[in-house]
Parts: C-alpha cells; sequence; structure tokens
C-alpha cells in the first residue's frame, strides 16, 4: 500500500558523474517513471556492472509506494566537482519549473554523489537519504574480483587515479630529485592533501582555479595580476618564514605571531592585486563593482587591526593606544563602505 504525503515529492536519482549521459546518450534531467526506465535498462545493456541503473530502479520503486511523488534523475558531468555540482543544480531548476515540489528524497549509490545533498536542500526539503548497496554473490566477492575490479576503477576514474596514482608518482619522483630532503616536500603535499580533504574545501580551490582560466581566457590583465599576486603570498611566506625561526627558549606561538607580522602585509597586497583584477574583469557591472569595494575595506581593516594586535602581543610595553586606534578607523572604513555600496544600488 502507498504511503500518501500531502506535498509533492520528488525521488530523485543522482548520477554526479554522468555515467547514464556517457555510456547511453541520455541527457539529464530525467523524469518520470517510464523515462527512467529507459535509461536504467539502457545503462545495463551498455555496463552491467554500473551500480547508477539500481539507484534509478530503487528510485522508481520507492516513487510508486509514495502518492503524489515523481521520480527524477539528475545527471551531472565525468567532471566531477565543480562542474558536475553547476549541471546538476541548473537540472534540478528546470525540474522545479515543471513540478511543483517541496520535498525530495535521495536516492544514492554511494558516498560521492551524497556530496550533492547540499545542492538539493538548497531548493527542497530533503526528508530522508537512500543508500543504495548492491548484493553481490560469493563468486563475486572474491579476493581476485575485487582487485581486479577496483583496479580497473581507478584505470578508467580520471579523479580516483589522480588521488591513488598522481601522489604516489610525485612523492617518488621528488624522492628521486631531493633524496631524503624530499621527506619534507612529501609531508607538506600530504599534509595539504588532508587539509583539503578534511575541511572539504576542494570547492574553493577549484573556484580559484576557474578563475585562472576565465581570467586567461577574457582579460590578460587580470590574469597577470593574480600571477603578481601569488608572487607576493610566496614571497611573504618566505619573508614570513625566515624572520620567524624560534630559538630553544622561545615558544612556538611567537614564531607564529612574528610570522604573520613580517608577511602581513605581502599578503595584503596579494589581496589588492586580486581585488583589482575582479574590478578590470567585473568593470562593467555597477552593482559587483561597489560590492567589491566594501571586500577591499574590509581586507584593509582587517590587516590593520591584526598586525596592530600582533605588535601588542610581541611588545606589551607599547600598550594598547595603537590597536584601539587601528580598530576605531578599520571600523569606519568598512561602515563607510557598507554605506557607500548600500547608496549604490
Amino acid at each position: 500500500m502507498g504511503v500518501g504525503l500531502k506535498e509533492k515529492i520528488l525521488v530523485i536519482s543522482v548520477d554526479r558523474d554522468n555515467d547514464i549521459g556517457e555510456k547511453t546518450g541520455i541527457a539529464g534531467p530525467i523524469v518520470g517513471e517510464k523515462n527512467n526506465l529507459e535509461a536504467a535498462n539502457k545503462l545495463l545493456l551498455s555496463d552491467p556492472e554500473d551500480s547508477d541503473a539500481n539507484t534509478v530502479f530503487a528510485a522508481i520503486k520507492i516513487s510508486k509506494n509514495i502518492k503524489n511523488s515523481e521520480v527524477v534523475t539528475l545527471t551531472g558531468s565525468k567532471h566531477v566537482g565543480i562542474e558536475s555540482d553547476q549541471i546538476i543544480l541548473k537540472q534540478l531548476g528546470k525540474v522545479l519549473k515543471k513540478i511543483k515540489a517541496k520535498q525530495a528524497i535521495l536516492v544514492t549509490d554511494g558516498a560521492e554523489d551524497e556530496f550533492v545533498i547540499p545542492i538539493i536542500q538548497n531548493k527542497l526539503k530533503v526528508i530522508s537519504v537512500k543508500r543504495i548497496v548492491v548484493k553481490q554473490s560469493q563468486q563475486l566477492e572474491s579476493t581476485y574480483y575485487v582487485i581486479t575490479n577496483f583496479i580497473r576503477q581507478i584505470l578508467q576514474d580520471p579523479s580516483m587515479s589522480r588521488t591513488i596514482l598522481g601522489i604516489p608518482a610525485v612523492a617518488l619522483l621528488l624522492f628521486a630529485f631531493f633524496g631524503y630532503a624530499g621527506w619534507r616536500f612529501v609531508l607538506g603535499a600530504v599534509g595539504l592533501f588532508l587539509l583539503v580533504k578534511g575541511f572539504q574545501v576542494e570547492g574553493f580551490f577549484g573556484a580559484v582555479l576557474n578563475e585562472f582560466k576565465v581570467s586567461l581566457r577574457k582579460g590578460k590583465v587580470s590574469f597577470f595580476l593574480y600571477i603578481l599576486a601569488v608572487i607576493f603570498i610566496v614571497i611573504g611566506s618566505a619573508y614570513g618564514y625566515l624572520n620567524a625561526k624560534p630559538t630553544k627558549s622561545e615558544m612556538w606561538f611567537d614564531a607564529v605571531l612574528r610570522f604573520f607580522y613580517a608577511s602581513i602585509y605581502y599578503f595584503f597586497i596579494a589581496g589588492f592585486l586580486t581585488w583589482l583584477g575582479k574590478i578590470i574583469m567585473y568593470y562593467g557591472d555597477r552593482k559587483r563593482v561597489f560590492r567589491f569595494f566594501t571586500l577591499l575595506a574590509l581586507l584593509f581593516s582587517i590587516t590593520i587591526v591584526t598586525r596592530s594586535a600582533i605588535e601588542m602581543m610581541l611588545t606589551p610595553e607599547i600598550g594598547a593606544g595603537n590597536m584601539i586606534f587601528t580598530t576605531i578607523f578599520g571600523f569606519l572604513v568598512v561602515f563607510l563602505a557598507v554605506l557607500l555600496e548600500r547608496a549604490k544600488k
């Protein structure tokens, strides 16, 4: 017996890496039971081992048990990340123009597809997430099959091959060129990778890389300014490091303070160059340009207040006068910038 619900519900199957589109030629969004059955059958005929077909079948089954519901499959891109998520968001918008829905049930085949939950929640209330695990026979669970299938997936999936093969390859090259000193580079790279993955800031780095690509294609001056910004970040980091070497009797916290005290103006210049590049690229967009002025004011205020605070902690005898002055001045700069932005709206 079906479960009746008052509000329209979308039962959404997500194919983030667009296996359906790549293997069957069917473009998303795929709406309705009939269209989803056709897509799932074609995918199974193309690749019987693909779990996305089982996800679609599961979504159809769930939809049949819920009154006033519709089954939808959203397909992303083989370039998993920002590009695929933007496509999924666009497809969801198209679906919502045709189907007035307020709630969604998300059906996925693993953690990879569950990265789209925030995207779905941006448009709909997700009331349930169903993960589909395909049951395997004893023969398929053999060690040989698992290993060979895993290796094949690594070789075929660009994102997996970059992580599992690319990182060890870079580590081996560093050892080959720098010997034991390469350990520092390897540990630094692994630490950076874990930091990015741990705090899930891939989107930020992807956006930065995309900004470089757009600036190179549309605005050569902006690209040059971005490169200069990177150079100043490197110079600032090196200068801060040279000034932060702690002595045996010194606490590491003091070394960190000296690092930022020496490098923060270089970081500000890098931020200013980035800001200038954005201004040049979006010069015709009056509203966005004034918003950028507010961001510059905020960056300037944070810089001077932070440096004053660090100076006071390193040399307490100077007192808090300069810190108080820069705090008030920074607040006034941001306040005036916000007023200017609102006046120009």
